[in-house]
């Protein structure tokens, strides 16, 4: 990224870490209150920050998306959907090609990841359209093993792609601020997510995000028993009895912090 950032760039990025710095003392409410103030900077309308988990042996990358801002409820139901697709992968696939290479954080822009033409013959495309996504950056840092934390910021359909100066703006916060990624992951970093079904994988997320069972059924065009069975699964998989214990398992971080 060799755009050149203006003397009000710098100051606006110095003035957001240090008011996160002090503002409170829970770790995700510190990450909210950075993208917030980071999409207003880059004028983005929407955010997630994501424990993202590479199962490996050419399987696709997988998500618990723990925090996010600027969907409403069926927005972000959509969303989930979008990104459980199989042509998501494949659209991100020199992304975590190069993360894997590279092995650092890097933040890219959709066009700098697939070009046009190739991208708007994808299944892709239109989910992320039917979500009410344009132009997204994707950052990811490597957590260690098969974990990463990964951001995506986005802009509505028709919106003007973000750019060069904009993901570096993006780039220098979610990388050199580096507290923002040590801490708020479960103990497993996530390990036995990949082992759920896509279905399953995007009732967890809206369990996570604190949405009861009559809600998740109407956002993914589902009746209650359906749900039901899903919710009984992921119980299981995870060894809790209820959604609060399910909630604590990843959003209080009992991992502590990442190596």
């Amino acid at each position: 990224m060799s755009a050149n950032l203006e003397d009000s760039d710098v100051r606006a990025l110095v003035r957001l870490v240090a008011d996160a710095a002090v503002f409170g003392t829970d770790h995700a409410e510190k990450k909210r209150f950075v993208m917030e103030g980071l999409c207003e900077m880059i004028h983005a309308d929407s955010w997630v920050w994501a424990l993202m988990c590479q199962p490996g042996n050419g399987q696709p990358q997988v998500y618990v998306n723990l925090l996010h801002g600027g969907f409403d409820e069926q927005g972000f139901a959509s969303f989930l959907e979008a990104v459980e697709h199989p042509d998501m992968s494949w659209v991100a696939q020199s992304f975590f090609e190069e993360l894997e290479r590279k092995k650092t954080h890097i933040t890219r822009t959709r066009e700098q990841i697939i070009e046009d033409e190739v991208y708007l013959e994808t299944k892709a495309a239109g989910l992320w359209a039917e979500a009410g996504i344009g132009p997204v950056i994707f950052s990811t840092r490597p957590l260690g093993g098969e974990a990463g934390s990964s951001i995506g910021i986005y802009r509505s359909t028709d919106a003007a792609p973000f750019t060069e100066r904009e993901a570096k703006m993006a780039h220098i916060i979610l990388t050199e601020v580096s507290w923002l990624h040590l801490m708020g992951w479960p103990e497993d970093r996530g390990a036995t997510v990949p082992k759920l079904l896509p279905r399953e994988r995007i009732v967890l997320n809206l369990l996570l995000d604190g949405a009861d069972r009559k809600s998740i059924a109407d956002q993914l065009g589902l009746s209650i028993h359906t749900v039901n069975g899903y919710c009984k699964s992921i119980y299981r998989h995870f060894s809790v009895n209820s959604q609060a214990a399910l909630m604590a398992r990843f959003l209080k971080g009992d991992g502590g912090e990442a190596p």
